[in-house]
């Protein structure tokens, strides 16, 4: 009989941001600007960033950043992305060209 029971238990969620297929677009929607505390264009910012625009991510403040961040803005995207490791790649793209 428990073993019946515990099967019908839901499981624990998993919070992360994987998407389960491709890449989807990035949708401007005010949910980043509502959890970055920063006076940035967050959303063209991290448009410039996921297409590797590092001259145009500069003039809109990436190197003001570090990849934590970006942590909320990964957890409120509606496409999932990781936007602290796309900083982090642009940052050392960046680095590397030094």
């Amino acid at each position: 009989m428990y073993l019946f029971l515990h099967s019908l238990k839901p499981k624990e969620f998993i919070f992360n941001t994987s998407i389960g297929g491709g890449n989807r677009a990035i949708v401007p929607v005010s949910s980043y600007e509502e959890v970055i505390p920063m006076n940035i264009l967050v959303t063209q910012l991290l448009k410039s960033l996921v297409v590797s625009d590092t001259e145009m991510a500069i003039d809109l403040g990436m190197l003001e950043l570090v990849p934590e961040d970006l942590a909320l803005c990964s957890y409120v995207c509606p496409s999932k992305y990781d936007y602290s490791s796309i900083l982090m790649d642009n940052l050392n793209k960046i680095f590397n060209e030094l």
